[in-house]
């Protein structure tokens, strides 16, 4: 029977290079201290921001005041509906309700459509697309409307009112425009375990930038008390029920120790262990957090239970210890070759056998540690065919599936410690299929939530999340083991700008490399946050399609020297055309002709 991962680490790239143990530290020394030295003070607040603009802050200029309406919702969570009706009449604005979630929409053109009417009033259209609904607790969910236009109605209020322009007829719900993420928040990533409890699984949310500094540590342990966001919720655990923040987060003076309060439930976090999984998961999720310097304290019910040194705990992730600089490969004349990159150093030797390097397509390969992971995507006749195998530093022996197929796209792999090997996954036929590196034969995956052919996958860093084009849709969901199979939650669907996606890898800890089409029918690739809110071009103008994409990882720390690479017309690019000239040969002889690599992908 197939090996499946049972120890598939996930948690932050952020300090990847960094050396240590893998999983919880089980032999890093905790240091338990006494009651030590803690400041009473604040060091002064973080940059933070100036609030989105008021009402009157557009004078009669009726398409400042559309833009600036759009971003009144943000800040802290709470008063995004009493912002919001600071702008509109009395009589048209929004009642108190339950649901205090803004919707965030992508407006489609530069500036909102303006229609004057002749008793001065203006009516706004703006066509969008629905990008998702932030709640209270910073995560973003899925749309909850469908509207592809909204109108409201602007102009001077009634007599007797103040002066200005009023919204004087809403549209239905809370809208912000999604550039007001960037303005007035960061993101911050917090992290819950696996439901295996060996690996820390990234969450993505919207901190305010109005939330002074001293009140961030806070917000983020109320955070990590909530529970996830709705997308991960049956893939990781929640903190044990009962788990509270007792007070708020003292804030230390620069550098000092940083202390947290817990309150739980009697029986809960007795052990070590306990404890330790528990203040790794808050140092992680307040890693970027400037209050915490040296040290961390823990604290329940107001009794110190442990402190040691952040630094410690930010090391230890095996699977995430990246040596040396990226290496680049691509395929010329049927097989493996590497590919020598602007400030990438040597080249790494192919670490496949010479007996298999041939009849190969597209490759994917995985490596932890000195174990490398093998998949080739191999020419029979007209048909592919799938051959994967494993090995210390170089892959001598593979297994061959016994089915083919008309179409197959690059492998991935699910990364996995090295106690376990990894699962690939690879879309053949418009299905999602998954392999194991000691067993080459394709099962395929079931999927929810998502229509039509499959027609590309990438999967995250931290082997419990993917990404999918499915229907010419873009989905992101969980994957987990159950009995020995892959099982994925149901899809999320995320929201871009480009139309006819061809292509997708993870490109970090919750961002995405996505190719398609832009608007001028021209191919582009953006890298997308994982909830859709966040996107920016990284390559436009591409005359052909986007067959092959591959990324490495920006958040690993080398994004200068690690461009994305990508394949359009059979020709590869790393933000230029790969040339016949950054093959690396080794001492073999090179294959005849004039023929550039393709397919490239990166080896990490």
């Amino acid at each position: 029977m197939r090996r499946f991962p049972a120890a598939m680490l996930a948690a932050s790239v952020l300090l990847a290079s960094a050396l240590g143990a893998c999983g919880i530290p089980d032999e890093t020394d905790v240091r338990i201290h006494g009651r030590g030295p803690v400041a009473d003070t604040a060091p002064a607040d973080g940059p933070g921001a100036a609030p989105p603009p008021v009402r009157t802050a557009s004078g009669l200029n009726p398409e400042q005041f559309a833009r600036n309406f759009l971003t009144a919702a943000a800040g802290e969570p709470g008063e995004a509906r009493k912002r919001i009706n600071d702008y509109i009449v009395v009589e048209k604005q929004f009642q108190k309700a339950g649901n205090e979630s803004v919707n965030v929409v992508r407006m489609l053109f530069a500036a909102p459509r303006i229609i004057e009417n002749t008793d001065g009033t203006s009516e706004v259209q703006i066509e969008v697309q629905q990008v998702g609904v932030l709640r209270a607790d910073g995560s973003m969910d899925e749309p909850e409307r469908t509207e592809k236009v909204y109108k409201f109605m602007i102009g001077p209020a009634p007599a007797g009112s103040a002066d200005g322009l009023w919204v004087l007829g809403p549209p239905p719900a809370l809208l912000m425009d999604v550039e007001a993420l960037g303005n007035y928040y960061e993101e911050h990533t917090i992290y819950f375990w696996n439901l295996d409890g060996d690996a820390l699984v990234p969450d993505l949310r919207y901190l305010p930038r109005a939330v002074p500094m001293e009140r961030r540590a806070t917000q983020v342990l109320g955070w990590l008390v909530g529970g996830p966001s709705d997308w991960l919720e049956n893939g990781v655990d929640r903190l044990p029920d009962g788990t509270g923040v007792v007070g708020n987060v003292p804030a230390p003076k620069e550098g000092g120790r940083l202390e947290v309060n817990l309150s739980v439930k009697a029986g809960e976090l007795e052990t070590d262990a306990d404890l330790k999984k528990l203040f790794k998961q808050i140092i992680w999720s307040l890693q970027t957090n400037p209050l915490l310097g040296d040290e961390l304290e823990l604290k329940i019910q107001n009794q110190s239970k442990m402190t040691q040194v952040a630094a410690d705990y930010l090391r230890d992730n095996l699977i995430y210890q990246i040596s040396g600089p990226p290496a680049r490969y691509g395929v010329l004349a049927g097989s493996l070759y590497p590919l020598v990159g602007s400030g990438e150093g040597q080249p790494l030797p192919v670490p496949i056998s010479a007996e298999a390097n041939r009849d190969i397509v597209s490759a994917g390969l995985s490596r932890n540690g000195d174990q490398i992971s093998a998949a080739l995507v191999t020419k029979n006749g007209k048909s592919l065919r799938l051959r994967v195998g494993a090995g210390l530093g170089v892959v001598d022996t593979f297994m061959t599936d016994s089915a083919s197929y008309t179409s197959m796209g690059r492998p991935v792999w699910l990364k996995d410690s090295l106690d376990d090997g990894p699962t690939g996954l690879v879309v053949a036929d418009g299905r999602l299929w998954e392999f194991g590196d000691d067993d080459a034969a394709l099962k395929q995956v079931s999927l929810a939530g998502v229509s039509g052919e499959v027609t590309g996958v990438g999967a995250s860093l931290d082997g419990r999340r993917i990404a999918l084009i499915a229907g010419g849709q873009l989905y992101v969901a969980v994957v987990r083991p159950v009995d020995g199979t892959l099982t994925v939650d149901p899809a999320r669907p995320i929201a871009t700008s480009l139309k006819a996606l061809s292509a997708v890898d993870w490109f970090g800890e919750h961002s995405l490399a996505v190719a398609g089409l832009q608007a001028d029918g021209r191919a582009a690739i953006v890298r997308l946050s994982v909830d859709g809110a966040g996107e920016s071009p990284q390559v436009t103008g591409v005359g052909s399609p986007i067959t092959e994409l591959a990324a490495y990882p920006y958040d690993l720390g080398r994004p200068a020297s690690a461009p994305l690479v990508y394949e359009s017309n059979q020709v590869a690019y790393a933000g230029t055309r790969i040339t016949r000239n950054e093959v690396s040969f080794g001492p073999g002889t090179p294959p005849p002709g004039t023929a550039a690599p393709t397919a490239p992908f990166y080896l990490y």
